[in-house]
């Protein structure tokens, strides 16, 4: 994601203008943003000189990296900098991007994005999605947000804290209440009730995919804790290992996507004809324990 804001690179009016990192996730879209700003106000613009003025052999380096087939060095990232006309707070937010969008793990990953938080100006804090991307980091955030659906919700940080299977402290739910309300995925109404904010938008892949990792780990932690927690008349596991060939994987998933629509329209349903008094989560875990055949090691 990010927003075309035009700037002038450098205190100096009189230098030539440039396209905003701000707000952006992926670098490579960025590049591509910047090459089509250039291509607009610049006239003659091309790769070629993109690749004169960063100093790179290859005429078309930058294409190469826009459509992912070349990543981006140390030492390349300088190149770029420079090419890019960017300076100050925003080379290091693009240096920040560079290495959270090609970071392998999904702790490095976590740790540039707070870097890009740090480094992104309260203006522009909301193109970020860190608010989305936190929302699906904590499994408290979307039970809370179900909750509210509850006849006899209450906000009472106590009152929530009794209610919730897993041990979370009365400070916990106290915060995330008050995260959900200030970065609007619940609102109070005059009346004095609770309503969710159908906002969840996290337009950025390398964000949302990031986000989604997340979630699914806070959702397998709670299922693990609640194997000792919750009797056998309060849950429901079951494990099924079975062998296939490989082209019948893409109709395995398509039948667990089309159960767990049909699913969700039937709870949607459930929940209009009788009050709401009880949150479910359901999860589906369905993995190769093998290799495929002729995959490399």
């Amino acid at each position: 994601m990010g927003a075309k804001a035009l700037l002038k690179s450098g205190a100096a009016s009189s230098r030539e203008a440039t396209l905003s990192v701000y707000g952006y996730t992926d670098y490579r879209k960025y590049l591509g943003d910047f090459y089509e700003f250039k291509k607009q106000s610049t006239r003659g613009y091309s790769f070629r000189m993109f690749s004169k003025v960063a100093g790179f052999s290859s005429p078309n380096y930058l294409k190469l990296v826009i459509e992912g087939q070349r990543n981006i060095s140390a030492d390349g990232t300088e190149k770029f900098i420079k090419a890019l006309r960017l300076d100050g707070p925003m080379e290091d937010y693009f240096r920040a991007l560079v290495r959270m969008n090609q970071a392998k793990a999904d702790s490095d990953k976590e740790h540039w994005f707070a870097e890009l938080k740090k480094l992104t100006p309260h203006a522009k804090k909301r193109l970020l999605g860190a608010e989305e991307h936190q929302y699906l980091s904590n499994w408290l955030y979307p039970v809370l947000r179900e909750m509210i659906a509850f006849g006899d919700f209450s906000d009472d940080p106590y009152w929530l804290a009794r209610r919730l299977n897993a041990q979370v402290s009365v400070a916990e739910v106290s915060a995330a209440l008050q995260f959900l309300l200030k970065e609007g995925f619940i609102e109070k109404t005059p009346e004095g009730r609770y309503v969710a904010k159908d906002n969840m938008v996290v337009t950025s892949d390398e964000i949302k995919s990031l986000s989604i990792r997340n979630y699914h780990r806070q959702m397998l932690a709670q299922a693990e804790a609640t194997l000792e927690s919750l009797a056998m008349a309060e849950r429901e596991f079951g494990a099924l290992t079975m062998a296939l060939p490989e082209t019948a994987i893409e109709e395995l998933k398509y039948r667990l996507k089309a159960f767990r629509q049909e699913t969700h329209k039937w709870a949607m349903q459930a929940a209009a004809n009788a009050e709401s008094e009880v949150v479910i989560q359901l999860n589906f875990q369905m993995y190769p324990h093998t290799r495929r055949k002729g995959a490399k090691e």
